[in-house]
């Protein structure tokens, strides 16, 4: 009898055993399929990414591979959208035609306006800007325009759902490193940035700020002028986009004579990490110059 009620017990416990054991393997919920895909989309981290770990390290910050379609160019049009490049991800931004027309009042110029812009961190964007190769007529000037140190912060993203647009601000300092004809001493530059989407596939951008009278190709006197960029973007296809835009005194990085101008203009992402650009623009105001002409490319690593 004892022996029989050793066995009833031996099973009794064993079969507990089981149903615990069986019990806390269904509790742990199995991996998600979606989190290994998004592992195999991440790739391996680059160059970039890990030295912007290095200077400011982020534990459980995942990376990002590099693309154009997010958040894009920032000198395809006028203004510059508060979003920045997530952490680690690096653009090169090239105009290698941008040519102003002349005007009375206006010379004709041709500059080759270069960005480099890099991600700190998710919220913080460095970034380099020259005007480069720059060849301006009457008189004939041609030199390398001065490097600007530039910095953008992203204060909070577009909610879904609500009316509150994207904010950020770009601080930059225009310094004297280039050709002695087209420098002009530190000049500084400040916008607020702002982008909405809308129905339809459409977003706004615009920037409001200041900026030094003798920023840029302007340089003819001392003191603060007001600077105003606005574009609307329509997305046509995955790859494919048109904008209309406007500037008052100039686009927000330093690429342009002092202006009232209106224009549109292409957006094309070639690959991933590939995108062109083109636009054409007219002045509003007379006497200055009177259309501005750009093509450029990007590339992100």
């Amino acid at each position: 009898m004892l022996e029989i009620f050793k066995k009833q017990s031996l099973g009794v416990i064993v079969t507990l055993v089981l149903c615990l054991g069986s019990g806390k393997l269904l509790a742990q919920p199995p991996e998600s399929p979606k989190k290994e895909e998004a592992k195999a989309d991440e790739g391996d981290p680059t160059f970039f990414y890990r030295f912007a770990q290095f200077l400011v390290r982020e534990p459980d910050k995942t990376f990002t591979s590099p693309t154009m379609r997010d958040p894009g160019p920032d000198t395809a049009n006028f203004p510059n959208s508060p979003n920045t490049l997530p952490k680690g991800m690096f653009y090169v931004e090239v105009t290698p035609f941008n040519l102003a027309g002349a005007s009375s009042s206006s010379p004709r110029t041709y500059t080759t306006p270069t960005l480099i812009r890099y991600g700190i961190t998710d919220d913080v964007e460095f970034r380099l800007f020259t005007n480069g190769f720059t060849a301006i007529n009457n008189p004939e000037t041609t030199g390398f325009s001065p490097l600007v140190f530039d910095m953008k912060v992203r204060f909070w993203e577009e909610k879904e759902g609500s009316f509150l647009p994207s904010m950020g601000l770009e601080v930059y300092l225009q310094t004297d490193f280039g050709s002695g004809a087209f420098n002009t001493g530190l000049q500084p530059a400040m916008s607020l940035l702002f982008t909405k989407d809308f129905l339809w596939d459409l977003t706004l951008e615009a920037n409001v700020g200041f900026q030094s009278s003798d920023i840029g190709l302007a340089g003819y006197g001392d003191g603060y002028e007001l600077n105003v960029q606005g574009a609307l973007t329509k997305k046509v296809t995955e790859k494919f986009s048109v904008f209309a835009q406007t500037f008052y005194n100039g686009a927000a990085n330093p690429r342009s004579l002092d202006n009232i101008i209106a224009g549109g203009g292409v957006i094309y992402n070639l690959t991933e990490r590939t995108t062109i650009w083109g636009s054409y623009n007219a002045s509003l105001a007379k006497d200055l110059s009177p259309y501005l002409a750009y093509m450029g490319v990007a590339f992100a690593f």
